[in-house]
């Protein structure tokens, strides 16, 4: 499992697009632990898309 927020952001959004809730379970309880708000905030744009932050 990865360590540095970044690759958890990466991780994080490979698993929600596979679909494999066990495994955003384990990454998101480790991403809460060692995330700050900047990673929260690049996570919501690799799920969500920038796009929407921008009209």
């Amino acid at each position: 499992m990865p360590e540095d927020p970044e690759e958890l952001v990466d991780a994080i959004a490979v698993a929600v697009r596979v679909g494999d809730d066990r495994r955003i379970g384990l990454l998101l309880d480790r991403f809460k632990e060692v995330a700050g708000l900047c990673h929260l905030i690049r996570l919501r744009e690799r799920l969500c898309g920038v796009s929407l932050l921008r009209g």
